[in-house]
């Protein structure tokens, strides 16, 4: 039997709180840093229980508008991982980046919860799932560019490292959201014979967002702007990916923890 909605939601809920809780310990002090980053792992695992559940719910149809709900858990992922690689104030930084980032999409698609589906998007085509998990893995990563950025801004000491951290999330971002939009142009192609649906607000600003970074990697490469400037860049880009990406997987407001 499957869960009702409420249920599926509860688990979101749930994510989203213990990233907030993280993000307090993580503020704390460095007593709090051990829970802070075991807190993440449970967050990350919570929210990857609610794309199971999206999924399985959804089933046969394919899941839709994960776009916000299903970017916490792939951010905590990638978020631990470069975690690994790091020491010092700069893991610090990122540590709490990636738990206020998590916790603030987390929340939003939380209790602005949007989900139906059309009964001839079936899962049959994996082109389907190319668009949703380069796309999640595309935003995450440019998260983490973003959060690298800051971190050069607010440390100018460590300024450099930083830098050369942000650009190697920024080119994966930009390498995971160049797949994702293929993945999609194929899947729009094979069932309604065109590669954009321009009517699909979307696509529409998934592709402006994708000519943003273009201009970022463009400026990264030639140099022409300064490092800071460069930094700023990449901060207003997670600002452009919450209105402009996570902004139309919102629906209408569903008070937290009720059924």
């Amino acid at each position: 039997m499957r869960a009702s909605m409420n249920e599926v939601r509860h688990i979101a809920e749930l994510s989203a709180l213990l990233f907030g809780l993280g993000a307090a310990a993580a503020f704390a002090g460095r007593r709090g840093v051990a829970a802070a980053r075991m807190l993440l792992v449970l967050a990350t695992a919570c929210g990857a229980a609610y794309l199971g559940a999206r999924y399985w719910r959804a089933w046969p149809m394919t899941p839709m508008f994960l776009g916000a709900a299903g970017l916490p858990p792939v951010l905590g992922a990638l978020g631990l991982a470069a975690l690994r690689r790091q020491d010092g104030a700069q893991r610090l930084f990122v540590l709490r980046g990636v738990l206020l980032l998590g916790f603030a999409v987390g929340a939003l698609a939380a209790v602005f919860p949007k989900d139906f589906y059309l009964p001839f998007i079936k899962t049959i085509s994996p082109f389907a799932h190319a668009l949703l998990a380069f796309g999640l893995l595309g935003r995450a990563a440019l998260f983490l560019c973003g959060i690298h950025a800051a971190a050069a801004l607010a440390a100018p000491g460590a300024g450099e490292d930083a830098q050369r951290r942000a650009f190697s999330w920024l080119a994966r971002g930009f390498a995971f959201w160049t797949l994702s939009l293929f993945g999609g142009e194929l899947w729009c192609y094979a069932g309604w014979g065109t590669p954009v649906v321009w009517e699909d607000a979307s696509i529409i600003t998934a592709m402006a967002t994708w000519f943003f970074y273009v201009g970022l990697i463009h400026l990264h490469l030639t140099r022409s702007w300064s490092a800071p400037a460069r930094a700023a860049m990449a901060v207003a880009g997670v600002g452009l990916i919450l209105v402009l990406n996570c902004g139309p997987d919102l629906g209408p407001f569903h008070p937290p923890f009720s059924w």
